[in-house]
């Protein structure tokens, strides 16, 4: 079965500024991944790249067996919450159908049938059918987010990528967003990107950490040297339900 995401030995740089070194990892169909790491550590510019829009230094990134600029129609993306404007004065399904429209569509392009059904079938998939003529600004943060995940999956991905997805959300929502991707695995692959540990644990099969190198493991944990090599400092993993992370004071043969 072809991978819905493979990353071989890819580089990406600014200039002589190597940003993303060598990092491989595999995302299988189905899976519900997490690419986790430090602010600076480099996981916006994979994104880029994933999503065809940085050129690799070395590598090659495949979606699905294609190279981005040809896979990345296969991909919905989620943007971090905060690069919406809410108080725009558009409609829930307004903001999803206007992800149907191609890049060179005209102004007066109509929306055919199959772009309502796929707003539709998006808006069931996150259970917002009943908000579909509501104006977004109304929505509460939560909805909102779901909002935004229905925008991605109008287009009919296999590959959904969630870039900080939890960030603005409380405990209540959290646990909503969780339940709800747990559902969407079954017709497509999950990639979540975060710098929040707590965020993302017991809930994936699949983990990569990224700063500037990517680490794995054979499975869905954290060990306490993936965080040491990431975070550059000691983290202690805490396991009772849910781990926690604890970063100790440096000590000799750590760099402040």
């Amino acid at each position: 079965m072809t991978p819905a995401l493979q990353l071989d030995d890819v580089t990406i740089s600014y200039g002589r500024h190597v940003v993303v070194e060598r990092a491989s990892f595999v995302v299988e169909e189905h899976d519900f991944a997490a690419i986790i790491g430090p602010n600076g550590g480099g996981k916006t510019t994979l994104l880029k790249a994933i999503l065809g829009l940085l050129p690799l230094s070395g590598g090659a990134i495949r979606i699905f067996g294609n190279p981005p600029e040809e896979g990345r129609d296969l991909i919905g993306y989620v943007p971090q919450f905060h690069t919406f404007d809410f108080s725009f004065p558009i409609t829930v399904s307004e903001m999803i159908l206007q992800s149907r429209l191609p890049k060179n569509a005209g102004l007066f392009r109509r929306y055919r049938e199959e772009d309502y059904q796929a707003m539709e079938n998006a808006l069931d998939q996150i259970g917002l059918s009943g908000l579909m003529d509501h104006p977004i600004a109304d929505l509460s943060g939560g909805q909102q987010q779901r909002a935004i995940i229905a925008r991605a999956l109008a287009g009919e991905p296999r590959l959904l990528i969630l870039d900080e997805p939890t960030v603005y959300i409380d405990a209540p929502a959290e646990e909503q967003f969780f339940s709800m991707i747990e559902a969407l695995r079954e017709s497509m692959a999950v990639i979540i990107v975060t710098h929040d540990i707590s965020a993302i644990s017991g809930k994936v099969n699949r983990i990569a950490c990224l700063n500037r190198r990517l680490y794995t493991h054979g499975d869905a944990s954290i060990t306490d040297g993936m965080l040491t090599s990431v975070y550059g400092c000691p983290v202690d993993l805490i396991a009772h339900g849910v781990p926690h992370r604890v970063l100790r004071h440096h000590g000799e043969g750590y760099d402040d």
